[in-house]
């Protein structure tokens, strides 16, 4: 026992600067974490399939239409009910459990390529700085931390030494793909290395890797219909007009300005030494996506975190034993405890910050929005579908047409074209002086009442 404690208090002195910027960045997350916009609609979906016992084709909270809709995430809104059941502030602390176990994978993957504990300390902060608007905020795409960094961890080590354990990548996507879109993101550098590394010595079973990959992918409540989910999702109006959670990267967002700087530090220390093949067309392949839409770019540090990593200098030093200690799952483990034993509690000291909304907010619109349809934006909408409040529109806005997308989104910016969707609607929730305030407050066919904190409900006379 003595032995074995000594051997992590050995790891533990080789992972101390690790130790150190894992629990300042985490903690600085939560300091700021919160429920955002994305995420309670996955609890109301699971309320849904919990108490029916079905998997439903439509928005069962929504009153605008979205019959055949091709819900895939069904495993996701089950979780996100589950989580909520145990308490409203869980899903924040699931949230930091989450990314503290994705950025320690990314360390052990990162030291196992050779990178030092003071190289894996620098990447974890830069990851967590430039991450801090996804990491900051709670939604769907929390559920693709860990399994990407289990996803790059595992192509990693596969290109150092190929072996029979690259078939744990199909499991991975079967969980992955019942759990968020960015599976398909997961799937993509999986196929960077099998197609340009591991097909040249390893061809057939790259081959079936990578079409059991592809079939994995479709291992979901909708099955052959599964791609058409996808298709949906990049293709709403959100994502063709390059704005909210599709919006491009941009000088004018301080976050994405981190963002880009953060990407560039880790790319200029990529660059400085020659890498394979399938790093360039990942790396590539990710700085697409991310000028395509600014969230992408979390996957692209997350990647960076463990490529740019290179054997420090004087390796060599050092006993075998010392190297193996400080790769083993314990010192990495002992990290994860500690950071929790601090994060957590500064997440439970905000009390109701960390939700989207105020609960005494939310019983308040409740309270006076009764049956009727009700138009919100993001996140409070989402916490009214939670409360069984019907909503015109929300998310997930992909399930609606593209004719309501559009109305839904120029109502969120106060633009003319969202008269369609407040003529839908009993109940219109804004917060005073905003955009969509404007909409509303001269329509005479609506009558204005405070709803507790700045909200406004303009309830139709």
């Amino acid at each position: 026992m003595t032995l074995g404690a000594g051997a992590v208090g050995a790891g533990l002195v080789a992972w101390r600067w690790s130790l150190v910027a894992t629990v300042a960045s985490v903690g600085l997350v939560a300091l700021f974490v919160r429920v955002g916009g994305d995420w309670d609609w996955l609890v109301a979906m699971g309320d849904h399939v919990r108490s029916t016992g079905t998997v439903p084709d439509e928005v069962p909270f929504a009153v605008a239409e979205t019959s055949g809709w091709h819900n895939v995430p069904v495993l996701a809104e089950v979780t996100a009910s589950v989580l909520h059941d145990v308490g409203p502030r869980v899903p924040v602390l699931a949230h930091l459990v989450a990314v503290t176990v994705a950025v320690l994978v990314l360390a052990v993957a990162a030291r196992a390529r050779g990178g030092s504990d003071a190289y894996a300390a620098c990447a974890l902060a830069l990851l967590c700085l430039g991450g801090l608007a996804t990491f900051g905020v709670l939604r769907a795409q929390t559920l693709s931390f860990v399994p990407f960094a289990l996803m790059v961890a595992l192509v990693c080590s596969q290109a150092r030494h190929p072996d029979r354990r690259i078939w744990w990548a199909v499991p991975l996507v079967v969980l992955w793909g019942n759990l968020h879109g960015a599976a398909l993101l997961g799937v993509c550098v999986l196929g960077a290395y099998l197609l340009v590394q591991r097909t040249r010595t390893h061809l057939w079973e790259s081959v079936g890797v990578g079409v059991a990959s592809l079939l994995a992918l479709c291992l979901t409540p909708q099955l052959w219909m599964t791609p058409f989910y996808y298709a949906e999702v990049f293709d709403n109006v959100s994502a063709q007009r390059g704005e909210g959670l599709w919006a491009r990267p941009s000088l004018a967002m301080p976050f994405d300005v981190v963002m880009v700087l953060a990407a560039a530090i880790l790319l200029a220390i990529l660059l400085r030494s020659r890498r394979t093949a399938w790093e360039y067309v990942a790396v590539l392949g990710l700085c697409v996506t991310t000028a395509s839409a600014a969230r992408h770019g979390v996957w692209l540090l997350l990647l960076l975190v463990v490529l740019a990593a290179r054997p420090a200098e004087g390796d060599g030093v050092g006993s075998a034993q010392e190297r193996r200690r400080s790769l083993s799952g314990a010192p990495a483990a002992v990290v994860a405890a500690i950071t929790l034993a601090v994060a957590l509690p500064v997440a439970l000291n905000r009390g109701e910050d960390v939700l989207g909304q105020p609960s005494a907010v939310v019983r308040q619109v409740v309270a006076k929005v009764g049956n009727g349809v009700t138009l919100a934006p993001a996140p409070l909408s989402e916490a009214l579908s939670v409360e069984g409040v019907r909503l015109w529109a929300s998310n997930p806005l992909d399930a609606f047409t593209h004719r309501d997308q559009a109305a839904y989104l120029d109502f969120l910016d106060g633009r003319s074209g969202g008269l369609l969707a407040v003529a839908a609607a009993d109940v219109v929730l804004a917060r005073d002086g905003s955009a969509q305030a404007a909409l509303v407050e001269d329509d005479e066919d609506f009558e204005a009442r405070p709803c507790g904190e700045d909200w406004i409900c303009f309830v139709r006379r």
